[in-house]
């Protein structure tokens, strides 16, 4: 989560998308702001640009693009305190491009442990759907010890909604410290959605710096 006047901007991931039906290019970014203490603002437009198979792209549009605030509601190992940290994170979610559905809405709560060897996320999500469905999402994150230049990440989600095939899917990669601004990623996520299987190669870059106060 962005510190205080900090700005953190994802660059992707880029997404290439492999299903049966052909394939699809997703380039995104996502844009957080900590405009107050423990408060973050969050514009997501990851998978907002959709080009290729139509399938995915369909799919992916009920849910992906959204304007959000996150706020720390305990401070725990991820602030440098004891116990879990826990975070919540409030927001609509917007029509993408080319523009599809009205406007929903998102609730998260995600908690989190780090220790020597490793960190857990665990993330628990509610979502009304921009074509008026309800989405329930939840998956756990796995990371390497935070101290390594390069940690791996794995990553394992579900998401069940309304009057659709349940999702699963996997993922595994890993993130660079390049530098205190500059992280690059790259990750392989393997999914079952809509009942096809699908294989995806995301690529991306978090680049942060603090604003003028």
């Amino acid at each position: 989560m962005s510190e205080h006047r900090e700005i953190e901007l994802e660059l992707g991931p880029v997404a290439v998308i492999h299903q049966p039906t052909g394939w699809t290019y997703a380039p995104g970014f996502i844009f957080n702001y900590g405009f107050w203490p423990r408060f973050e603002l969050v514009i997501d437009a990851h998978d907002a640009f959709l080009f290729g198979g139509p399938d995915v792209a369909a799919r992916r549009r009920l849910l992906e693009t959204g304007v959000l605030v996150k706020s720390v509601l305990r401070q725990g190992s991820l602030q440098g305190e004891t116990g879990p940290s826990v975070a919540a994170e409030l927001g609509a979610l917007l029509p993408s491009v080319p523009a599809a559905g009205g406007v929903g809405g998102s609730l998260a709560v995600i908690a989190s442990q780090r220790w020597e060897s490793l960190t857990v996320h665990l993330n628990g999500e509610g979502d009304l759907t921009r074509e008026g469905d309800l989405a329930v999402i939840a998956g756990v994150i796995i990371e390497g010890p935070d101290r390594w230049p390069v940690r791996p990440v794995a990553e394992l989600l579900t998401e069940h909604q309304t009057n659709e095939p349940a999702t699963y899917s996997a993922l595994g990669g890993a993130i660079w410290r390049a530098s205190e601004a500059l992280s690059p990623d790259l990750a392989v996520r393997v999914a079952r959605e809509a009942g096809e299987q699908v294989v995806e190669i995301r690529a991306g870059l978090t680049w942060a710096f603090q604003t003028r106060r």
